[in-house]
């Protein structure tokens, strides 16, 4: 259907829970090619997270594939990732791996936060082609081609528009977008993430050494090296178009140019030598911030006084970028799971394997000492308040929730109350579409259409709204 492409970089990021590695995967948008003449990038991204480990989700899933396939068709740059992955990079509680994924996810609430500061600063560093320039051009082409109709942006699904902008939101309309999005555990995970606002604090300043600090500057690294090869990689292919022009060695490359995505991921030699030059990477970029952060001070000739805290961060820690990229949130949400926050563990209990359910009430919701993952004094269940706050942002920010009438994990009319719910409440932009037929796995080829079609028009709209 919308299958992706090889990816352009895979390489892992430390967890803000504990600093285990992630798998992560970026694909680039067709504006970021080499022979691409259209449309610009306008650095709108956007995140898919997979469904649960244990029962074989990963960023692999199908399903993650055509809903990230879909978006990057649409022009936005994705990012993919495995929750608690193992250093020998392989996911944790996936592939049959010795891992655990945590039963609270609180874990994996701060694996998905890792992936969101990744996303967005190596959004912000990634401007091969001095995009900023003509982003005034990237408009004008983004009305063009929504007058005259052109295929892509017009899908026969219609999802009913949000209630009109405030004036606020207004402003924030020519912001890029950043979609974050998830399938059945992923989607969860997605609606319980704190605002983004909240999220991206956490790497305003951190200190140096801390996963938030690693998670910033691998971003920046990576942009910093794709910004030459991208660069490098158009140069050339436009030389080639001139018959009389010499042809040039593009240099460098990372990722993107595997015909298969797993034959990609099985080259472990080319994977070990990744992760070494983003560590080498990395370590340059902390010696100059460290040069940066002392001579900031001794340029002016004077001692760090109170009034330069405002700008400079206590010493070891990273100085927070002024003009840093903000974006406007967006929420996906497919087969989202409804009724089980306080009993994760449900999710491991198919229809099929309902008749040895015996073993798993001990993983009830009841806050005994089984239901707390080692490690953890408590559980980790969301309060009222909190699970409230998280659904304020679903309320506040376009959302779309896709589900099927058939749904084998949630019933139907649990689903339907919880987005009749959020639907109606008062300047709401949380959207919901029920798929006649379709499971939770949308197995079926005519729900996987709907499926496709239904992301298309959300996102599509997303994207003319963001046009002002």
């Amino acid at each position: 259907m919308a299958a992706l492409p090889g990816p352009s970089l895979t390489f892992t990021i430390p967890s803000l829970h504990d600093g285990l590695p992630l798998d992560c995967r970026i694909y680039h948008p067709g504006s970021l090619g080499a022979l691409h003449d259209g449309d610009s990038w306008r650095k709108h991204a956007a995140i898919v997270a997979h469904p649960y480990a244990p029962l074989g989700g990963c960023y692999d899933d199908p399903v993650v594939d055509i809903v990230a396939g879909t978006l990057l068709q649409l022009g936005f740059l994705v990012g993919t990732f495995n929750f608690r992955c193992g250093p020998s990079f392989i996911s944790r509680g996936a592939h049959g791996s010795a891992g655990r994924t945590s039963w609270t996810a609180k874990a994996e609430r701060a694996d998905y936060m890792s992936v969101v500061g990744l996303v967005s600063y190596y959004v912000h560093f990634l401007d091969p082609f001095n995009e900023k320039a003509s982003s005034g051009t990237a408009i004008a082409h983004q009305e063009n081609r929504e007058q005259q109709g052109e295929e892509g942006m017009t899908c026969p699904v219609r999802i009913r528009p949000a209630t009109p902008e405030s004036p606020e939101s207004t402003q924030r309309a020519s912001l890029p977008i950043l979609l974050l999005g998830g399938y059945s555990y992923g989607s969860m995970i997605a609606s319980q993430l704190p605002q983004l606002e909240t999220i991206l604090k956490v790497f305003s300043a951190p200190k140096c050494g801390t996963p938030a600090a690693e998670i910033r500057l691998r971003a920046q690294h990576l942009a910093e090296m794709q910004n030459t090869v991208l660069a490098n990689a158009r140069e050339a292919a436009t030389d080639l178009l001139r018959p009389t022009s010499p042809r040039k060695h593009v240099g460098l490359r990372i990722g993107g140019d595997e015909d298969n995505r797993r034959s990609h991921e099985s080259r472990r030699p080319r994977s070990t030598e990744l992760e070494e030059a983003i560590r080498h990477g990395v370590a340059e970029l902390m010696a100059r911030t460290r040069k940066g952060h002392t001579s900031s001070h001794s340029e002016r000739g004077q001692t760090p006084k109170d009034s330069d805290r405002v700008t400079d961060p206590a010493p070891g820690h990273l100085l927070p970028i002024a003009d840093r990229t903000s974006f406007t949130p967006a929420y996906l949400l497919v087969s989202p799971l409804q009724g089980i926050i306080t009993n994760l563990a449900t999710m491991s209990l198919p229809p099929l394997f309902s008749m040895s359910g015996r073993p798993w009430a001990r993983f009830s919701a009841s806050g005994s000492k089984d239901s707390v993952s080692p490690g953890l004094s408590e559980p980790d269940v969301l309060s009222p308040g909190v699970q409230r706050e998280a659904e304020e942002k679903l309320v506040q920010n376009a959302t779309l929730a896709i589900y099927g009438d058939r749904d084998g994990f949630v019933p139907v009319r649990k689903l339907r109350a919880w987005a009749s719910r959020l639907e109606t409440i008062e300047n709401s932009k949380f959207r919901a579409h029920e798929v006649s037929s379709a499971d939770h796995f949308w197995a079926r080829r005519n729900v996987v259409s709907t499926l496709q079609e239904a992301v298309k028009a959300f996102a599509s709209s997303l994207l003319k709204e963001s046009t002002g």
